[in-house]
C-alpha cells in the first residue's frame, strides 16, 4: 500500500506513504530530500559516527556521538538524537517522523538539488542506515521519470524514500482505463490518485533531467486521474483484506 493521502494544499505538499514491507509510515514532504532513521529507542555505540552528505556537498558532514550526549548510549531516545543531529548538521534539519518514535533528517532546501545521504558512519547500523555504502537511489525530492542505466529510461515510476526496514518502493503512472465497477477501491483509487499525482510533478518540471526531451515528446497523459490537484487533498482507501476461501 504504497501512498495514503497526497496533500498539496500548502505548497510543496506531502504524501504519506505506508510502507508495503513494514508496518512503518512516512510524511514525505515533496521538493525536499530527506532519510528516517527507525524508531527509537537507539542502542547506539559510544563514540559513533554519522556521516551526512547535503545537497552538493563534495565532503560530508560528521556527527559524532560523544560521551556525555546522551544519557544512556544503550537507549537514546528519538529527542536526544534530534537534537544532537540539529546542534551539529548545517544546512538539514532533523525532526520527529510521523510516528515520533523515529527522526527524519530533511535537507533545508528546495529543489532538484535537495538531497540527503548517509554515506559512511559506525552509527549507521544502530539507525538502520544502509551500511552496504551502495548509493541511496532516492536520496533527493520524489520526481516523475528515472534513467535506470544509460539509455535505459522509465517515463512512469516515481521513486519513494527508502524505508529503515530496507525497502524501496515506486509509484507507477498507468495509461490503460479501469472499468469502473471498481470505483471505490484502493486499487482503482490508487491508481488514479498517482496519475493525478505524475500529471502535477510533470507540470513542475519534477522530472529526471535525463528524461525531459522524452516528456517534452509526450503528447497525451494517463485517462484515470483523480480530479483536484493540487486544491484538494486525495485520501486513498486502505485495501480490503482478501476474502477466505
Amino acid at each position: 500500500m504504497p501512498i495514503k493521502q497526497i496533500d498539496l494544499t500548502t505548497a510543496p505538499g506531502f504524501v504519506i506513504q505506508a510502507c508495503a514491507s513494514c508496518p512503518a509510515e512516512h510524511r514525505i514532504r515533496l521538493d525536499r530530500g530527506g532519510v528516517d532513521t527507525k524508531r527509537a529507542p537507539f542502542n547506539i555505540p559510544e563514540g559513533s559516527t554519522l556521516e551526512v552528505r547535503v545537497d552538493s556537498e563534495v565532503t560530508p558532514q560528521t556527527v559524532t556521538l560523544t560521551p556525555g550526549d546522551f544519557p544512556s548510549f544503550t537507549a537514546v531516545t528519538a529527542e536526544q538524537l534530534r537534537d544532537k543531529l540539529n546542534a551539529s548538521l548545517v544546512g538539514a534539519t532533523a525532526a520527529f517522523n510521523l510516528s515520533g518514535q523515529g527522526v527524519t533528517i530533511e535537507s533545508d532546501s528546495t529543489g532538484p538539488d535537495s538531497r540527503i545521504e548517509i554515506t559512511g558512519g559506525s552509527a549507521r547500523a544502530a539507525l538502520k542506515f544502509p551500511t552496504s555504502d551502495i548509493p541511496d537511489p532516492c536520496s533527493g525530492r520524489p520526481h516523475l521519470g528515472r534513467e535506470l542505466t544509460p539509455g535505459m529510461r522509465n517515463l512512469d515510476i516515481v521513486c519513494l524514500r527508502r524505508c529503515p526496514c530496507g525497502a524501496n518502493e515506486f509509484l507507477v503512472r498507468t495509461w490503460d482505463a479501469c472499468d469502473t465497477k471498481y470505483a471505490g477501491s484502493h486499487f482503482y483509487e490508487h491508481r488514479r490518485a498517482v496519475n493525478a499525482l505524475a500529471i502535477h510533478f510533470k507540470s513542475l518540471g519534477w522530472v529526471d533531467p535525463a528524461c525531459a526531451a522524452d516528456f517534452a515528446a509526450e503528447t497525451g497523459s494517463p485517462s484515470d486521474v483523480t480530479p483536484g490537484l493540487p486544491a484538494t487533498v486525495i485520501d486513498i482507501p486502505a485495501p480490503q483484506p482478501a476474502a477466505e476461501g
